[in-house]
Formats: C-alpha cells, structure tokens, sequence
C-alpha cells in the first residue's frame, strides 16, 4: 500500500511544482490612465519590460485606429538583431527614448503629434523561448485640438444683462473665462442719436458761418483795382495830336485844302501813324 501511494505523491508533488514556477516569462509594463497631449507638441507613450534580454530579442510597436480591432493595427517600428526599423506614416516622427531599448525600457516618442494620430498604442516585447505571457501593452493617446465656440443671443431685454461664464474641461483639466453683458433701453438709445444729430448740425453751421465771415473779412483788405489810361471815344483825338482845322484857300484855283484825315495823323511823341 505504501509503496504504491509513493509514486502518486511524487506526481502531485512534481504538478504543484509546474504550476508554481511555469517557466521563464516576459512582463510588459505601460500606465493605466489613458495619456493626452495637446496638438503639436511631443507625446512619450511609456513602455518597460522584465525578461532576460537574448539575441533573439524583438520590440515591435504598433497603432490601430479608435474603433477597430486590435488585429488591425499597423506598425510603426521594429527593433531586431540589434537594429531599428521605423515603417508607416509615423516613421518620421517615431522614435525610441532609449536605442537600443535592451535596458528594459521600450518608451516610444512621437513628435509633432496630429488628431489622426488619436488611438491605440501597442507594445509588444517578443524574447524567445519567454512563451509565458503575450508580451503586450496597450496605451490609449488622444491629441487634444484647439476649438472655439460662440454663444449668440437674439431678442434682448433688460433681463439679459448680467455676466457670462465659458467653461471648456477636457483631460488635461480646465479654463474658463467670463464676459460682461450690458442691454440698454432702445429709447434711451434713440434720444442720444437725435441730440447727437442735433449738435452735429449745429457745429457744422457754426464752421460755415465762421469760414463766410472770414472770406467777407479777407475781401475787404484788398485793394481796390484802378485803370491808370483815359477812355476813348470814337470821335476822340489821341493825345498829342494837333488837330489842324483851318482851311487853306487857294485863290488861284478857288479849291478848298482839306485837312489831314485822322486815318494819317501823326502823333508828336511815336511819330507813328494810329488809326482811330
């Protein structure tokens, strides 16, 4: 009896002992709390990992989109044989925070982060034969965008007067900011622009008045103009012309000398000849 309940507690034994310590494993470390980063800036998704790091040690991260299956991530870098493989869209701008990542941290950043880079992050360490355990985190990251609003308010009354608070709340915390709105009465308004029209009217005549005052004033001072020559007549004599109006009798031939026509009259200073 005894030699046979031996070989059953060796079994049970050697059983409880699997089960303790199945066997190496890899355990991937990555935060809880889904992570936020404002648009433009850096994002750090936090990565460790515990194994015994061999030359067939493999890191690969990769990212699917909110909403789909995991089985539809995409890759975004590779790290094997002691080399790194960015692939994908995010190439450019993943990187690791620490090349070669064999120290146990696996951190990856992500530069200049976009709204389409919102999603699942994965983390995958693969370390053969550390079979144990899947070797996977998940990290959720949202890129938070600027947004504005407007409230707009129609048929005002006294009422609505009063101060106006805006609060925006997202996963980074809060703001807020408050705005003070003051309705007057429409009367009160209408009056305001009749007395304003009033004295506009007035300091526009005022101005006109003072501009015609001054213009009457500075056509005063002139002097006035004055014409220095005589005036004419048709049947003047131009000055200096001596007008001969006898008539010479020639008893010979008992005609009469007519005078000089005024067409030929000479004057006594130009000695010119002038045309009445």
């Amino acid at each position: 009896m005894t030699r046979l309940l031996r070989p059953l507690l060796c079994g049970a034994l050697l059983g409880l002992i699997c089960m303790i310590d199945p066997g190496p494993a890899v355990e991937v470390l990555v935060p809880a709390e889904p992570l936020s980063t404002p648009l433009g800036k850096t994002a750090e998704l936090t990565c460790s990992y515990r194994t015994s790091v061999t030359d067939t040690f493999a890191l690969e991260w990769s990212f699917v989109q909110p909403g789909k299956p995991i089985a539809e991530s995409h890759p975004i870098l590779y790290f094997t044989s002691g080399h790194l493989y960015p692939t994908g869209s995010k190439a450019k701008r993943a990187s690791l925070l620490q090349n070669p990542p064999t120290g146990g941290v696996a951190t990856l950043k992500l530069t200049d982060v976009r709204p389409s880079d919102t999603g699942t992050y994965l983390c995958h360490v693969n370390n053969p034969p550390d079979f144990y355990t899947n070797g996977l985190g998940l990290i959720n990251l949202t890129v938070l965008d600027e947004v504005s609003g407007q409230l707009i308010l129609t048929n005002l009354s006294l009422a609505s007067s009063g101060t106006y608070r805006c609060v925006a709340t997202n996963q980074l915390g809060s703001a807020s900011c408050e705005l003070i709105l003051s309705v007057t009465d429409p009367s009160k308004g209408r009056v305001a622009g009749a007395l304003i029209g009033v004295l506009l009217g007035v300091l526009f005549l005022a101005i006109a008045a003072f501009c015609l005052i001054r213009f009457q004033k500075e056509r005063r001072k002139r002097p006035k103009e004055t014409y220095g020559g005589s005036d004419l007549r048709e049947d003047a004599m131009a000055p200096g012309i001596s007008e001969q109006t006898s008539v010479r009798a020639d008893s010979s031939n008992g005609l009469l000398e007519r005078p000089p026509s005024a067409s030929t009259v000479m004057t006594t200073k130009s000695k010119l000849p002038m045309v009445v």
